[in-house]
């Protein structure tokens, strides 16, 4: 648990703000949250489910209070390998109870560390550091989006140098990388978008400006993913035709060098024949055979160089 007691001038009451984040609470944790707090155990849970749908909900906690839920989902690394990075998704859960927030996650939020330095010698009030969760949320895919066009960018520079698995491993982990961005931002914009109709920005012209901007760059987010997946489908089919090129290639190549090796074997086996032939009594004539075999194999590579077939 990390817990910030908030207070700035940004605030008209004299209140603090009580900002506590869990991750992946233990069992006391939850009991504490339930019984002490009035947060409902489904919140948490929610919180918890990989496969959560971002969502809004507002309703009333145990002592008649009332609570509002937004879960929504943020970026997260999984893998870091050498050439390419691997993402997911996960829920974040950001509960707003009178002048507590609470914000839940299954694991590390990276950007939640900067928002704790950034409200450490003062803050403002639980819907304001709730926009700037959403702000921090919207700015880490975009960054991280502009990271992934980076690694796309890479791999049509070198597509031709890069060696067949690594390419497909890439292609695979970037295809899944957007396959999870574009749900997980296009649930959210929806949250977003609804948050406009909140009573709670309605009278303050610095949030409402906070929340156009958050909006604006969530749109950003939403075209820049739809790009990247454009992007990684025609590099996709440029890598086919690379790989359906080469083996082409190699096909040609295969097969003029089997038609080359195969006139020694032609041109032996006349001699091989159990009938009189010319010279077949002549010291020379194994040594002659040898050279016009040669002699036909390189006319015939010239020929197909020519022709381009070797």
């Amino acid at each position: 648990m990390t817990y910030f007691r908030l207070k700035g001038n940004p605030v008209k009451t004299d209140n603090y703000v009580h900002w506590l984040h869990y991750e992946k609470p233990t069992s006391e944790e939850k009991l504490f949250l339930t019984e002490e707090m009035g947060v409902p155990l489904d919140f948490i849970e929610d919180a918890l489910d990989r496969y959560e749908v971002p969502r809004l909900e507002v309703t009333q906690n145990k002592f008649g209070e009332p609570i509002r839920l937004m879960l929504v989902s943020y970026p997260q690394i999984m893998n870091d390998y050498h050439s390419y990075v691997e993402y997911e998704t996960r829920p974040l859960a950001i509960i707003l109870l009178s002048n507590r927030i609470f914000t839940i996650s299954p694991s590390h939020v990276h950007f939640i560390e900067k928002l704790q330095m950034n409200h450490s010698e003062g803050s403002i009030s639980s819907s304001h550091i709730l926009l700037d969760l959403l702000w921090e949320l919207t700015q880490s895919y975009v960054q991280m989006i502009m990271d992934i066009d980076k690694t796309i960018t890479d791999m049509e520079q070198n597509i031709i140098n890069t060696t067949r698995n690594e390419a497909f491993y890439k292609l695979i982990a970037i295809h899944k990388n957007l396959v999870y961005f574009d749900t997980g931002i296009t649930e959210n914009h929806e949250i977003i978008k609804n948050l406009v109709e909140e009573e709670i920005f309605s009278n303050d012209r610095v949030e409402r400006e906070l929340l156009h901007d958050i909006k604006v760059a969530s749109r950003q987010a939403s075209v820049m993913v739809r790009e990247s997946t454009d992007m990684i489908d025609h590099l996709s089919e440029v890598f086919s035709s690379v790989i359906s090129n080469n083996l082409n290639n190699i096909m040609k190549f295969l097969t003029s060098l089997t038609v080359v090796l195969t006139i020694p074997t032609i041109i032996g086996s006349f001699w091989g024949m159990n009938v009189g032939l010319p010279l077949d009594n002549s010291p020379f004539s194994f040594f002659l055979l040898l050279g016009i075999s040669i002699l036909i194999s390189i006319v015939t590579i010239f020929w197909l160089k020519k022709k381009d077939y070797l």
